[in-house]
């Protein structure tokens, strides 16, 4: 039997406005079935392809730990039901979470043009996963996948119109992140109870984000006679920011349902919390803390029971974000960033509380030391 080829993933973090998992296992009979699977996938809305490309070292740097959660929008939050990690030993090439169809009204209004605007993102996130797979040597940058997913959606005769922020990034074992950042969506990356860097919303004027859109031919015509502006920003205009990755951080990708209704010293708390009541970061007297050596077997699937987790060290930082912004979107008193915004642009509105709206996170947890990881036969 010849041995199995070692691999150094690529991982793209694909983030868009809605609520569906996608997970993508790039097994050598992937894209052969994924040209089948993708057309029938309804609701591929956050998405994670993992990539991977014959490596000469036997032990990767790091490897990379990803888990997603969500909660939509006038639904309970079920974390055992709506939290997932990315497994590189599973069989299956694809994992879906069942979801519901989406209406970002904020998005342009398009509902009221008979225009469900989630075929927009989910597309958008589609091609983003088949574009990936075809990007084998790692070398595709964030804003350059986003432009050739936004190119073949406005090619697409299937999706006739809508829009979508999107925060895209680009991970290899040896630490390096690329991502590119278009709206109102964001990232945050963590090290050891710091707040290490962060996105800036993107925005036009006040709860009016940067997206990328595709407008039907009507509808412009509508504009030309009675007036207004239809948004559109290309994928040039999406910030693009470059990492290292440390064994042990934490980076945060979440929609604007998280970033209206908690500030990034809220999402330190919650992670600072979980990572230390988890055994994940210790006390250092002298750094303040430091990674502690049971963090490897906290991100691993089966190895967490010792600990008392609910699951993965990623699945319950993903859970516990989404728990805490699903829980203040509720909160008629607790004022997050879009009701501070909100009081500051216009001071006479009575505006107070959360912002209710569709949430979705995605985790990553870059260790050291990992066992490489290996394709299927």
């Amino acid at each position: 039997m010849p041995s199995r080829p070692l691999l150094r993933p690529v991982v793209f973090l694909l983030l868009g406005h809605a609520l569906i998992l996608l997970l993508l296992y790039a097994w050598p009979s992937l894209p052969d079935r994924l040209s089948a699977l993708v057309p029938s996938l309804l609701n591929p809305s956050l998405a994670i392809a993992m990539t991977a490309v014959a490596g000469r070292s036997a032990v990767p740097h790091l490897s990379l730990h990803i888990a997603a959660s969500s909660s939509g929008k006038g639904r309970k939050f079920t974390p055992e039901l709506s939290t997932f990690d990315y497994h590189a030993s599973a069989s299956d090439g694809l994992g879906l979470q069942k979801g519901r169809t989406i209406e970002e009204k904020r998005l342009g209004g398009w509902v009221d043009h008979g225009i469900d605007p989630a075929d927009f993102s989910h597309g958008l996130c589609s091609h983003m996963a088949s574009i990936s797979l075809q990007a084998l040597d790692g070398t595709l940058g964030p804003r350059e996948l986003l432009a050739r997913a936004y190119a073949a959606v406005m090619s697409d005769p299937e999706i006739v119109g809508g829009g979508s922020t999107a925060c895209v990034a680009v991970a290899d074992t040896h630490g390096r992140m690329r991502v590119a950042n278009l709206g109102d969506s964001g990232y945050v990356h963590l090290r050891l109870g710091t707040v290490h860097h962060y996105s800036d919303p993107q925005t036009h004027a006040f709860n009016t984000p940067y997206q990328l859109s595709l407008t039907p031919p009507d509808i412009l015509r509508q504009t030309m006679i009675f007036g207004g502006v239809m948004l559109h920003d290309g994928p040039e205009r999406a910030d693009l920011s470059d990492h290292q990755l440390g064994h042990g951080d934490v980076v945060i990708l979440a929609t604007d349902g998280v970033w209206d209704n908690l500030d990034v010293q809220d999402v330190l708390k919650t992670v600072t919390r979980v990572m230390r009541e988890a055994g994940a970061w210790k006390i250092d007297g002298r750094d303040g803390y430091a990674v502690a050596d049971s963090i490897g077997d906290l991100v691993k699937q089966g190895r967490t029971r010792s600990q008392k987790l609910r699951g993965t060290l990623q699945a319950v930082l993903a859970a516990e974000i989404v728990g805490e912004a699903k829980a203040a979107s509720l909160d008629t008193h607790r004022d997050g960033p879009f009701a501070k915004a909100v009081k500051k642009e216009f001071p006479y509105e009575r505006w107070t509380g959360g912002k209710v709206d569709d949430i979705a996170v995605l985790v990553l947890v870059p260790v050291a030391g990992d066992e490489p990881v290996k394709a299927k036969l």
